[in-house]
């Protein structure tokens, strides 16, 4: 169920990126405290 939530995350990081709220490194240091703090096994590329 994390690796679920944390792909939801990252498409929603992905879509801010996009819309230019966040840069690309604001949200790889997000998604990176959140696969720590969940203990997701997945990886993510964005």
């Amino acid at each position: 169920m994390v690796n679920i939530d944390v792909c939801g995350m990252a498409q929603l990081l992905r879509s801010l990126i996009q819309q230019e709220i966040v840069s690309t490194g604001e949200a790889r240091k997000i998604l990176s405290r959140i696969l720590s703090q969940t203990g997701a096994d997945i990886i993510i590329s964005l």
